[in-house]
């Protein structure tokens, strides 16, 4: 099996699909590799790169937190939070340093609280997410549900400081880097990594039976799980230490070079 993230990884820097890339991807499952995306999107940005796609395959989204089927499919496992104490500090914490909030309920709905700033700066595909969704005028209320995950969007140095805020006051929350001006946050101990092992597990698969590829500090923990971690040129230093393998970037058909390496060593493997 193989897992590819969407961001930096299957999407280039236009946060397209390339044709080779998806041609590789039709090239993998027809060698019977099963194929599945792995993102910290949530489960509208998932489908909507399934259609990107114009190919099914099951997702682990929401930064771990959630394992579908397919497109329209059948959830098959979610680890959701609801801290309304911890969600508040956040709240608070974005409120008092101009930080955007973007959080996935339960069924997928995406929840927005941010000036129009923010909203203008964030990526075309995270904008659709939130048309989808609904605008918050009230976010200590708003946010106060059950969530799969809750994002914060600001600069870099921002985003330091709040990983490091909610790791000391919010102990029952996991904060992540997952991108350049993102932060994941899921319930503790959900990540791609518990994502990615609770679905192989689900279908029967050995880590050293898995690949994955990523690019980001959100991805590490997939990585550390399976067999065949591979990073992506372009991704950040941290991750391609933990790799075995490191593609060309997303802007030169990485995934497909991956890919296409997985089929030759699986015939390798094969003929030996």
């Amino acid at each position: 099996m193989v897992a590819i993230d969407l961001d930096g990884t299957m999407y280039n820097s236009k946060k397209e699909i390339t044709q080779e890339v998806k041609d590789s991807i039709q090239r993998i499952t027809d060698s019977g590799v099963k194929t599945a995306i792995i993102t910290g999107r949530g489960m509208v940005g998932s489908e909507l790169a399934l259609k990107q796609l114009n190919m099914d395959m099951p997702y682990i989204c929401s930064a771990g937190a959630l394992i579908r089927s397919g497109h329209n499919g059948k959830t098959l496992q979610s680890w959701s939070f609801h801290s309304p104490d911890e969600t508040a500090k956040v709240i608070w914490f974005a409120l008092a340093n101009n930080i955007a909030l973007l959080g996935e309920t339960l069924n997928g709905t995406m929840i927005w609280y941010g000036a129009t700033q923010f909203f203008h700066e964030i990526d075309e595909k995270t904008q659709k997410e939130i048309e989808i969704g609904r605008i918050s005028d009230e976010p200590l209320i708003d946010f106060n549900v059950p969530l799969l995950k809750l994002t914060l969007s600001a600069d870099t140095d921002v985003l330091r400081s709040a990983q490091s805020y909610i790791e000391k006051e919010c102990p029952s929350l996991h904060p992540v880097i997952s991108g350049a001006h993102y932060i994941d946050i899921t319930a503790q101990g959900i990540n791609k990594g518990t994502g990615i092992k609770a679905f192989t597990e689900f279908l029967g698969f050995q880590p050293d039976e898995v690949a994955a590829i990523g690019d980001q500090e959100i991805d590490i923990y997939m990585l550390s799980y399976v067999g065949l971690p591979i990073a992506m040129e372009n991704g950040v230093q941290k991750v391609k230490e933990a790799a075995l393998w490191i593609a060309p970037s997303n802007d030169q058909n990485g995934v497909a070079w991956a890919l296409d390496e997985i089929i030759k060593l699986n015939r390798k493997s094969y003929v030996n």
